[in-house]
């Protein structure tokens, strides 16, 4: 390190830049610290093999996206494209969905629009960010945890709603054979997985809203709205589950209750014991099956504060 002399405190003073700041800045910002263990690792560890920029360019391209604002996007696009070669597009591609998109929910329009911007100058790049967007998604829905862990699901809720923006807001389709809705929720039905998906359909059925096409009573959208309007009267189910149906017809501006429900999940069968989508019937059994305390630990108490209180009036006595 010392041999390189003065560079190293040039280096030093572009601080700024170095990943060490930007990762604080990043952690400050809300964002998960890069290489820090999280469920991010996850989708890192199972993407695909890329060409990895070097730390020089990987502190460049940190440090465009975490200076990134609607007021600079056209520079802060040259600064990018002058940075990275072309073989380091697949990269940024994974880099965008990964680290940003799923991660810094706050920013998604602002990486939308920088997309948009970077696709007129890429070749297919949206359609790239929507395919890798689609695999994480994969991913993630496939992955035992997601019941478990909300910081999965959160990263989960973010790429619906990244998903819907790319495609539903933009008047184009979720094809069938890439993510099918209907099946994703029948499925989670059967499996116990409804906690982790339904707010996921939501968050990708919210971005309707600023579609021409797919804004109700579109069939698509009708559809998968009848499904969940099956769902959401169920006993047992989960509130935050019902909450998440509720919160998106409201987003919508349907009523829940002019909604048809579907028939399809009469035939399909869940088990509701130690199920994370439906409340045990145990639990909610009422007071009525909690024993009284026995009352020796009151009185053990009781002598401790007497003690204590006599202590206290020694001491005040004593002063």
């Amino acid at each position: 390190g010392a041999a390189a002399g003065a560079p190293q405190e040039q280096t030093q003073r572009l601080d700024m830049q170095s990943s060490a700041v930007q990762q604080t800045l990043s952690v400050v910002s809300g964002a998960s610290a890069f290489g820090s263990s999280t469920n991010v690792d996850v989708l890192m560890q199972r993407a695909n093999a890329v060409a990895q920029p070097d730390t020089n360019l990987l502190d460049k391209v940190h440090f465009v996206f975490n200076n990134l604002s609607n007021t600079n996007l056209e520079s802060k696009e040259k600064d990018l494209l002058g940075t990275l070669g072309e073989q380091h597009i697949p990269w940024l591609i994974q880099y965008i969905v990964i680290k940003r998109a799923a991660q810094e929910q706050n920013y998604l329009t602002l990486y939308l629009q920088f997309v948009d911007r970077l696709d007129k100058k890429l070749s297919q790049f949206v359609k790239g960010i929507v395919l890798c967007t689609i695999d994480n998604i994969k991913i993630l829905l496939a992955d035992d945890k997601v019941t478990s862990s909300s910081s999965m699901r959160s990263l989960l809720k973010n790429l619906g709603s990244w998903l819907g923006m790319l495609t539903i807001q933009k008047n184009k389709p979720i094809l069938q054979r890439d993510l099918d809705l209907k099946a994703l929720i029948i499925d989670a039905y059967e499996k116990g997985r409804l906690i982790a998906v339904v707010p996921f359909v939501a968050k990708i059925l919210e971005t309707c809203n600023n579609s021409r096409i797919f804004c109700p009573p579109n069939p698509w959208t009708m559809l998968v709205l009848s499904l969940l309007a099956e769902l959401h009267p169920m006993e047992d189910l989960k509130l935050n589950i019902k909450f998440e149906v509720e919160v998106l017809c409201k987003s919508l501006n349907r009523d829940l209750k002019d909604l048809r429900p579907s028939s399809a999940l009469k035939n399909r069968s869940t088990v509701k014991e130690g199920n994370p989508d439906w409340s045990s019937r145990v639990a909610n059994s009422g007071l009525d099956t909690i024993k009284p305390l026995p009352s020796i630990q009151d009185n053990r108490l009781m002598d401790v504060a007497a003690r204590m209180a006599a202590q206290q009036t020694a001491l005040t006595q004593s002063a």
